[in-house]
């Protein structure tokens, strides 16, 4: 009796154990965080092309699960520099907002990405 005790035991812990390290796994990124952001704005502002914003961000995604900092590093600056320049017909609030958004999350000099000033200078 007590080997079975001891092997339910034994399941449910690592069980436990196996369920905490998921959830730590599934915990969202700075680039998820993004990524949502630009799936409400897409709803909001529907006649603006998304879609080449979400691809890089998915390329970003890609990068940093497999560790390339070189590419997200040039990836956001890409991604940074489609929003500034408001690519493929976005609504200016939208990119405006978006853009402000993403800079507070992105670990823009952990990986030292490059953000393009506004137009006419400053930030």
């Amino acid at each position: 009796m007590n080997r079975m005790r001891l092997s339910v035991v034994t399941f449910g812990a690592c069980a436990l154990l196996l369920c905490s390290v998921g959830l730590t796994l599934a915990q969202p990124t700075w680039v998820d965080e993004i990524a949502n952001s630009v799936s409400f704005y897409k709803t909001n502002y529907p006649t603006s092309n998304w879609q080449p914003y979400q691809e890089k961000l998915t390329l970003v995604k890609e990068a940093l699960a497999r560790g390339d900092q070189r590419t997200v590093r040039t990836e956001m600056g890409k991604w940074f520099k489609m929003l500034r320049n408001r690519e493929h017909g976005i609504n200016d609030i939208a990119a405006d907002e978006l853009l402000n958004f993403a800079l507070m999350v992105t670990p823009v000099q952990e990986y030292g990405i490059s953000v393009p000033p506004p137009p006419g200078g400053g930030f």
